[in-house]
């Protein structure tokens, strides 16, 4: 270990597994957003009246363009969902929107 610290491999190793944990996350908030858009009936442009965040910006967030936290947090306030229920693998979001949208384990629906 001494020495990839020294050679600077160790460093470029982190760094490529702290990368790749982002894009799989950053991957399975894409797909949640996406899939609690169609669940709700909702789109672009009525998630952008809802935020203040462009149409654009939210299309492009939808496919792969990366935009700021604070906008995707905008976007998932907007559909009733926090970062955390985004921040999940999408067949785990798949059932906590069936759970919401039936009413279980005392959430609200998405659509209340």
């Amino acid at each position: 270990m001494r020495e990839q610290l020294a050679d600077g491999t160790l460093v470029v190793e982190v760094r490529r597994l702290v990368d790749t944990a982002a894009v799989e996350r950053l991957g399975w908030i894409r797909a949640n957003a996406r899939a609690a858009i169609e669940a709700t009936g909702q789109d672009a442009v009525t998630i952008s009246a809802f935020t203040g965040v462009s149409v654009g910006t939210v299309k492009g967030f939808l496919d792969q363009t990366d935009t700021s936290i604070k906008n995707v947090l905008l976007i998932a306030l907007a559909l009733g969902l926090s970062l955390t229920d985004l921040e999940r693998p999408p067949a785990e979001f798949a059932r906590l929107l069936r759970d919401r949208r039936s009413g279980h384990r005392g959430h609200a629906s998405l659509s209340d």
